[in-house]
């Protein structure tokens, strides 16, 4: 119990290593891309039908977005962070896929998405780290009787909000140029 707790109590530590697992989803998604299906290519004339242009409505309907993902990996807590640690992987899954879809079809389009995609998750790498870090303090205060403190959760959850309203709205400013490009 002694080992569990001094590693679950480094929130430090719980971010590198879902960053870690970020990073080779994103290259597994890549790679199934680039395997399953070759021939795939972007239609930025949909894009651009799609993208509304109202760029206030567009960066509150991302950041909707964004926060039921965050929501979806607090919820996982429940479970001691596994459904977390999936989410997260799924989505990292999804960003290598749609990257390597989207260089093989839009290159020019590549530049832009880097833009707000770091930030986007590295607010998502947070939020999970402070939610496994959630769940493994409650396991914590369940088992070894210890005091609970969300000091460290709190400005985690924070500091990822902030970072996903700026994401979303580099976002929705990155689509009005990917549907510029469409035009």
């Amino acid at each position: 119990m002694w080992r569990f707790a001094r590693w679950s109590r480094s929130m430090p530590l719980l971010v590198a290593y879902n960053a870690a697992l970020v990073s080779l989803a994103v290259c597994v998604g890549w790679h199934a891309s680039t395997v399953r299906s070759p021939h795939f290519e972007v239609r930025l004339d949909r894009a651009a039908h799609d993208t509304p242009r109202d760029i206030r409505r567009q960066t509150l309907h991302i950041l909707g977005g964004n926060l039921r993902v965050v929501a979806t990996l607090l919820a996982g807590a429940c479970t001691l962070g596994l459904f977390t640690l999936l989410d997260l992987l799924w989505n990292a899954f999804v960003l290598g896929f749609g990257l390597s879809t989207l260089a093989r079809g839009t290159p020019a389009a590549i530049p832009l998405a880097f833009r707000y995609v770091p930030l986007e998750f590295s607010a998502l790498v947070l939020a999970a780290s402070a939610a496994e870090y959630l769940s493994f303090m409650v396991l914590r205060c369940l088992a070894a009787g210890e005091t609970p403190r969300f000091t460290s959760v709190g400005v985690a959850l924070a500091v990822a909000l902030g970072m996903l309203v700026a994401a979303a709205v580099i976002e929705a400013d990155v689509m009005q140029l990917v549907a510029g490009l469409a035009a």
